[in-house]
């Protein structure tokens, strides 16, 4: 084979796996909600019911938008494709002792977005409160690097709304929090608490490593 032709072939391959790894990325654009619901002491709702639909006759929800309830209690609407679908759509929230809740909104383009929705009793004259939650995560370890599993993670934010979590087996956690500052409390039995004053919640994405020191309960247990 000639060097033109053997480059004629290479440029043929380049170009389908470029096409092929362009619409690998396309296929994998996951757009939607999560969605928290909760009372006005921030506990899950888990009763209730979420239903989202097109403003409009030429608004049409595509067949994969789909809805569900994770087992944390947080209600996910969410779809896959080749982009974002556009239009106007209605979020509908209810859920029995509480006042229904409706929005207009459109999904985000190519990204997954949290917010926490804090329902009012029935008969209140406040209205319910829909803001926007931003992603903190991290992982927690002792001081020979090891996981530390099963650590509770609690975040305080400035408004004095408290958030929890808890780190999984191999020591990570992740946890939805409002933008702004918060107080990140780290606790367990096998260590000492770990507190982080005035973190700041970024957009995005803001990350927390927490480096615990076993030894030391130890010494203390000890004493």
């Amino acid at each position: 084979m000639s060097a033109r032709k053997l480059n004629i072939v290479l440029a043929l391959l380049a170009l389908t796996f470029g096409f092929s790894l362009s619409v690998k990325a396309q296929e994998d654009c996951v757009y939607g909600f999560k969605i928290y619901v909760r009372d006005e002491a921030g506990k899950a709702i888990e009763s209730a019911k979420v239903e989202v639909s097109g403003a409009s006759e030429n608004d049409k929800l595509p067949s994969n938008v789909s809805s569900y309830v994770e087992k944390s209690g947080v209600y996910n609407v969410h779809g896959y494709g080749v982009t974002t679908v556009k239009g106007d759509f209605i979020l509908k929230v209810s859920a029995e002792g509480y006042e229904a809740y409706e929005r207009k909104f459109n999904f985000p383009v190519c990204e997954m977005q949290s917010f926490e929705l804090r329902l009012r009793p029935a008969s209140s004259t406040e209205k319910a409160s829909f803001e926007r939650l931003f992603n903190l995560h991290g992982k927690v370890y002792d001081e020979e690097m090891k996981p530390l599993g099963s650590a509770k993670i609690e975040a305080k934010s400035a408004e004095g709304r408290v958030y929890q979590t808890s780190s999984n087996a191999y020591g990570f956690y992740e946890i939805d929090l409002p933008e702004g500052v918060a107080t990140i409390r780290v606790t367990d039995s096998k260590i000492p608490d770990v507190v982080f004053e005035n973190f700041k919640i970024e957009k995005n994405y803001s990350v927390l490593n927490v480096p615990v020191c076993l030894k030391c309960k130890q010494a203390e247990s000890k004493n």
